[in-house]
């Protein structure tokens, strides 16, 4: 089993020893035994416990045990106890992805402190069949159906080859008795039924059930790779990318196979879920307007389209220093300067910078965004026009309008940031005094350079 175990980590370009590793240890069977192996292997251990307090006694007995363990073996312990049912509560999920959420970040900032190369887990090809058989219940893709990988960031399994029989005679051989989660023999939890129910009768009808899932879920990672090399591919012919997303040519995807596997593949990462993936999808032939949401990210049709965009942040009412730089949301600047007429050389052209006449302005200038139902009178054009109007006369996408502000003085808009002044604070030729705005990323890439790219 040690050299079955060197095999796989060798096959698949785990850590060798005599690296560091984190290993995870719970004090049941197959934490024991990833224990021993590791150590046995040559690796330099620390030892991670989670003491969840959700077991009452047991959960103490389960402490207890890896403390005595770890003096045994002379491994460092490290542990640490959660108030995992108040977590939970807090955060609205179920006590199951509450413990994993707490275990995982805390086993990744340990790895961080101690510069360990990665995070041992006993994972093995029993929890894999079980996993391949909960997502297939679940519903799930390729993805899921190929089960756990070997190494998963800085997670890695050296036990994915092995199966629970295997590990429990090594520890049998070795006399080194483990502890017992009592939870894990409750049928109420899926993965539990899946053990204890679902399994068992599978077995009844093929013996070999659980080398064949095995091997089913390596093959479909390696067409998973296959698959997800062409996914790559076209999606370099319908996207482009740009600083905060993409934009997605609807009408080359509407010539790819299987575009919205394609469409699936490509919006997924950007949180948008299947249920909302799949009315983008349908609605790929509307034009212009529609837009979906993920948690960060904006999905806009816009004449043959689609545009990713990060979320815009909304802008609050801010007054404007009488000079100086103010910092605005979306990672964007504005600079205020003020001087003679005299001083002034050309009048800016540009639409993220402009000049205006300081006297016709009326109190203290303040930025926000554009509400509908704001109007002004654009700069060389005749009488006043909605914003809303003005925009959809530009071409201006759904994204660009939300992101869209306005300066304004007591009496209202003087500019419409990125496109117009407004002709009441127009320079002429009796102007004395000059207020001269321009905005730039915080980068200091100016939006026009933005838009060349």
């Amino acid at each position: 089993m040690l050299q079955q175990i060197k095999n796989y980590i060798n096959d698949h370009n785990l850590p060798t020893p005599p690296a560091q590793l984190i290993v995870t240890l719970s004090g049941g069977a197959d934490s024991v035994a990833l224990l021993l192996i590791l150590q046995e292997l040559g690796y330099k251990l620390i030892a991670a416990h989670c003491n969840f307090h959700l077991r009452g006694a047991e959960s103490d007995r389960d402490e207890l045990f890896v403390r005595r363990l770890c003096e045994k073996q002379n491994v460092p312990l490290k542990i640490q106890h959660f108030a995992t049912e108040k977590f939970s509560t807090e955060n609205g999920i179920s006590i199951e992805m509450a413990a994993r959420q707490l275990r995982y970040e805390w086993f990744e900032t340990l790895r961080i402190r101690t510069n360990s190369a990665a995070i041992a887990v006993a994972h093995h090809a029993d929890d894999n069949v079980e996993t391949l058989l909960l997502n297939l219940v679940r519903g799930t893709g390729l993805h899921g159906l190929k089960g756990m990988l070997p190494q998963n960031g800085h997670i890695i399994r050296p036990f994915l080859n092995v199966h629970r029989k295997d590990i429990e005679a090594f520890l049998e051989s070795r006399h080194q008795d483990f502890v017992t989660d009592s939870t894990n023999l409750e049928t109420i939890y899926k993965r539990n039924k899946i053990r204890h129910e679902v399994l068992p009768l599978l077995r009844q009808l093929n013996s070999a059930i659980d080398e064949g899932l095995s091997h089913t879920a390596q093959r479909l990672a390696e067409a998973e790779e296959l698959y997800m090399f062409a996914i790559r591919q076209l999606e370099k012919k319908v996207c482009k990318k740009q600083d905060q997303g993409l934009i997605i040519d609807l009408e080359k995807l509407g010539h790819c196979p299987s575009p919205n596997t394609i469409l699936h593949e490509i919006l997924s990462p950007y949180g948008f879920n299947s249920s909302t993936i799949a009315n983008i999808s349908a609605q790929r032939q509307r034009s212009t307007g529609t837009y979906f949401e993920s948690e960060n990210y904006i999905a806009v049709f816009n004449r043959g389209m689609l545009c990713i965009n990060s979320r815009p942040v909304p802008q609050s009412e801010t007054l404007l220093p009488e000079t100086g730089s103010l910092s605005l949301q979306n990672n964007i600047q504005l600079d205020i300067k003020r001087y003679s007429s005299e001083q002034l050389q050309d009048i800016p052209r540009q639409p993220s910078k402009v000049a205006m006449d300081a006297k016709k302005i009326t109190g203290q200038l303040y930025i926000r965004n554009y509400k509908q139902g704001d109007r002004f009178h654009p700069f060389g054009m005749k009488g006043t026009k909605l914003i809303s109007d003005y925009l959809t006369d530009r071409h201006r996408s759904l994204y660009e309008k939300m992101s869209t502000l306005v300066v304004c003085d007591a009496k209202g808009i003087v500019w419409l940031v990125n496109e117009r002044i407004d002709q009441r604070v127009a320079i002429t030729s009796d102007t004395t005094d000059i207020v001269e705005c321009s905005l730039a990323k915080m980068n200091n890439v100016s939006n026009e350079q933005e838009e060349n790219k």
